[in-house]
């Protein structure tokens, strides 16, 4: 059994709490894409902790966490966040798995990211993180590799040549190749020390072909760099094709969409359903909905169909999630957007990124219900279902 997990809004769907409900039936969970700009929040057995590089392995279970070939990692963020779950599940850094092909986000990286951001005209919201300039490093012929780390001198001529090419750029106070590299290769060791493997996808591949797999998508479909609302994206792919960089002699069973009853998002960019009164900041504080990367207050929305038929399309998705409508518990009314009319045409679903730009929201109103037992939900639920043409197969409730 190979199945994905993707969210089919603009992140923040409750993702970590689906996967990690799912992984005791897996011996793998697996993030295929992004970085330290994806921020998945779990609560267990009376704890807390959020991953933002790390997939969602259940810590009472044996499944093991992969990390692909197509993220980009930060070494120092991931050491600290190993070291952190390690204290609270001690033994379960030896359960992760990095791939030697996986990109390297790099100090150089961060500052270019902030740089940039800073001199847009139009900032996009990014976290900052460096995730955009690394991802721009890989595809440009640049990056730094993990399996860089394993030849220093091949490393110190690699550095030293970026560099050149970043100081061109960013000036000259950006931290010195000799420095960088002792950093990274203090951590390597350390991901060492701490039982942390190193591999690729091609030495698993008879692993991975027996094994029951859960890939962990990273924030939601409209924010993939491909099908999102461009530019206001990220770097990588949030669908399920994102995949296929580094699995692709897998077979995908079943692709599972996880989305909130309402809509958030952080940062910049078109949102048809934005809220604009005192109810979105009730929902926000009901919903905690605060960034787990950045803090940021997110931005709220009612229920966008004609966005979730979007997301269902372009990650061929086959059984749904609904999460966190106990929020809207109380609410007497809800709005839920069924089209959008673009430039006087009727769309049930967009085309564009552009669409989401023009979209007027055309709402119907519904009756709210007092609790998750209320029989107004379970005709919310039939209706959304109706809409979408899909069965949601799960409901989930409560913090993460």
């Amino acid at each position: 059994m190979k199945i994905v997990v993707v969210g089919l809004q603009w992140g923040d769907e409750g993702k970590g709490k689906v996967v990690s409900h799912f992984s005791r039936k897996f011996d793998w969970i697996v993030r295929y894409s992004g970085g330290s700009n994806a921020g998945h929040t779990v609560h267990m057995d009376g704890k807390k902790y959020v991953n933002h590089l790390l997939p969602c392995v259940d810590p009472r279970g044996k499944s093991k966490g992969y990390l692909g070939p197509g993220m980009v990692l930060n070494l120092e963020r991931l050491v600290n966040e190993i070291e952190s779950l390690e204290r609270i599940f001690p033994g379960i850094s030896k359960r992760f798995y990095l791939d030697l092909n996986a990109t390297l986000v790099l100090s150089w990286h961060i500052v270019e990211d902030e740089l940039i951001e800073n001199m847009r005209m139009n900032p996009i919201g990014t976290t900052k993180n460096g995730i955009g300039p690394a991802y721009k490093d890989k595809v440009s012929r640049d990056g730094i590799k993990l399996y860089h780390l394993f030849d220093e001198s091949s490393l110190s001529s690699k550095l030293e040549e970026l560099y050149h090419l970043k100081t061109r750029f960013f000036g000259e106070n950006l931290e010195k190749p000799e420095s960088l590299k002792r950093r990274l290769l203090e951590d390597l060791e350390k991901l060492g020390t701490m039982g942390v493997k190193f591999t690729t996808t091609m030495d698993m591949r008879k692993e991975f072909e027996g094994s029951k797999i859960l890939f962990e998508g990273s924030q939601g479909v409209l924010l993939d760099v491909n099908f999102g609302t461009y530019p206001y994206v990220t770097s990588s792919s949030c669908t399920s094709w994102g995949i296929f960089e580094g699995f692709q002699f897998l077979k995908i069973d079943e692709t599972i969409g996880v989305f909130k009853a309402y809509v958030t998002r952080v940062g910049n960019g078109p949102f048809p359903t934005e809220m604009e009164d005192q109810l979105e900041d009730t929902i926000r504080r009901k919903g905690m909905e605060y960034g787990a990367t950045t803090g940021r207050p997110r931005r709220i929305g009612w229920l966008d169909l004609p966005a979730l038929r979007y997301s269902i399309i372009s990650s061929n998705v086959s059984e749904l999630v609904l999460t966190k409508a106990d929020v809207l518990n109380g609410l007497d009314r809800l709005k839920i957007c069924t089209q959008y009319e673009v430039e006087g045409e009727l769309k049930e679903i967009p085309t564009t990124p552009e669409d989401f730009e023009k979209a007027k929201p055309v709402y119907r109103e519904i009756d709210g219900w007092k609790d998750l037992k209320d029989g107004k939900f379970e005709e919310f639920v039939r209706m959304v279902e109706t809409e979408l043409r899909i069965k949601i197969n799960y409901v989930s409730y409560g913090p993460g």
